[in-house]
């Protein structure tokens, strides 16, 4: 059972009084309950509490525009559908919000199902729940109803390809197996992860992306400077995460710990009834700090006290719920062995930290792992900036059993592009090493490589290497 104090207004706000709820948090006969002790709120459900949370970290924050927004506005013209997908408290719902207001006004509803009643009035009667809704409408938390995506592809065939939802949710497995098996061709899909440095910062991200598509488009930057610094840029973005409510409103540990509790936890409750949270915790930690690793199962069922089958079973429950990427190990029909398992990857580094207890610049820097992380940091922000341009994801790394690795692979239009990712600000002879390997193995479809580092300057570091800065992947061309 956990215990603690949350103000029942903003504390924030000098002109607010501050009133202490306590709240309690337990596992009664398998169900996750809150309940407010003062106040006079009574006893919740898991879904109540959820929705009141969001309300909490919300409401008073105002509208940020995203990058993938003119994505979804194009999309919406094309579609009779569109689905968001993505992590809690990524800004999926205050999303769709602004986009529904803009292009319909008062003509959509909306309908969120994270309350039993939302859920029970579609449940009670499927035909009488959309007669009540008829015109366009934005259903949030879809997750929780999967047997809904029969109906939808009933009425988006009524719609004949006129616009009539937006859809969101949180589980990525669930809701695609019903987008496959109901709404394939109907409904366009896109991922909205927490920000990124360069969203954050109001920049142009689909920019960046070209570049790392077509390395040789870099000649036209060459010689110019994107600088970025330990102090000014990578510790306190890796420090934060890209959650809006710690970027924005700068909520810091205190968001990140609820956040742990009451979405990780409860909705990895959800998916799989995981008995022993303390022990799914412990595991969840672990994986913090093995993130940009191939994962060792056999270490990590040993440390946490499972198998390696629930090793598995809670890798998955992590990717679904939009806590960690695999990385797929990439191989062709070469002659060469290559290590063939993926690498996994966590997806906020500010809420990875956080569960490794790294609080400062001094922590992080001299942290052993420090590579690792710093790796993934930088692969996350890459694969934010695809997914908030609307351009899908193909990822993948590349490493022979010698340990020879490229961090990531992009391919773009039949071409591979590898890339290595230094914490230096004077690339060495040998950080081009994996590079001049792949680039070696497989020439007829990978020309050019990319060495993502600290030093600041646009260059050829060899006829088929450049120098891409870190400070043009945070801040944009």
């Amino acid at each position: 059972m956990d215990v603690n104090l949350r103000p029942a207004h903003d504390a924030r706000r000098d002109d607010v009084p501050v009133r202490l709820e306590v709240w309690v948090h337990a596992t009664v006969d398998d169900k996750h309950i809150g309940v407010a002790a003062a106040g006079g709120q009574g006893r919740r459900t898991g879904r109540e509490l959820a929705k009141l949370e969001r309300c909490s970290n919300n409401a008073d924050m105002p509208y940020f525009q995203r990058a993938i927004e003119e994505k979804v506005r194009q999309l919406s013209a094309k579609f009779p559908a569109v689905l968001i997908t993505g992590p809690r408290q990524a800004g999926k719902t205050s999303l769709l919000e602004h986009v529904t207001a803009q292009l319909f006004g008062d003509r959509a509803g909306s309908i969120a199902f994270d309350t039993p009643s939302e859920i029970s009035a579609f449940r009670r009667d499927p035909d009488l729940f959309f007669l009540n809704h008829p015109g366009i409408l934005f259903l949030d938390e879809v997750q929780h109803v999967p047997d809904i995506f029969p109906y939808l592809k009933r009425e988006l065939d009524r719609a004949r390809r006129t616009f009539r939802f937006f859809l969101s949710g949180s589980q990525h497995f669930e809701l695609m197996k019903g987008v496959t098996e109901s709404l394939a061709g109907r409904v366009a899909v896109l991922d909205l992860w927490p920000l990124a440095v360069q969203e954050a910062r109001g920049r142009h991200t689909a920019t960046t992306v070209d570049l790392l598509e077509n390395p040789a488009r870099l000649d036209d930057l060459l010689g110019r400077e994107f600088r970025a610094t330990d102090q000014d840029d990578v510790v306190p973005a890796m420090l934060a995460g890209g959650y809006p409510p710690v970027v924005l409103e700068h909520a810091g540990a205190d968001w990140l710990e609820a956040y742990r509790r009451t979405y990780v936890q409860r909705d990895i409750r959800e998916l799989s009834q995981v008995a022993d949270l303390g022990r799914f915790d412990r595991f969840l930690v672990l994986c913090a700090g093995r993130s940009g690793t191939v994962i060792n199962k056999a270490e990590i069922a040993s440390g946490v006290g499972i198998d390696s089958k629930t090793v598995d079973h809670w890798m998955s429950l992590l990717e679904t719920s939009y806590q960690i990427i695999a990385l797929p190990a990439y191989f062709a029909n070469t002659t060469k062995r290559l290590v063939k398992r993926p690498k996994w990857v966590f997806a906020d580094s500010g809420l990875g930290l956080h569960l490794q207890a790294i609080r400062d610049a001094h922590g992080l820097l001299n942290a052993p792992h420090f590579g690792h992380l710093f790796e993934s940091f930088v692969i996350m922000e890459i694969r934010k900036l695809f997914a908030h341009a609307g351009i899908p994801w193909n990822g993948s790394f590349w490493r022979t059993p010698q340990g020879v690795e490229c961090d990531l692979v992009l391919p773009a239009a039949g071409r591979l592009v590898p890339i290595e990712i230094k914490h230096a600000a004077s690339p060495a002879a040998n950080d081009l090493t994996a590079l001049h390997a792949f680039l070696d193995l497989y020439k007829k479809t990978a020309r050019h490589g990319i060495l993502i580092s600290m030093h600041p300057r646009v260059e050829r570091l060899s006829p088929r290497i450049y120098n891409l800065p870190l400070g043009l992947v945070l801040n944009g061309p």
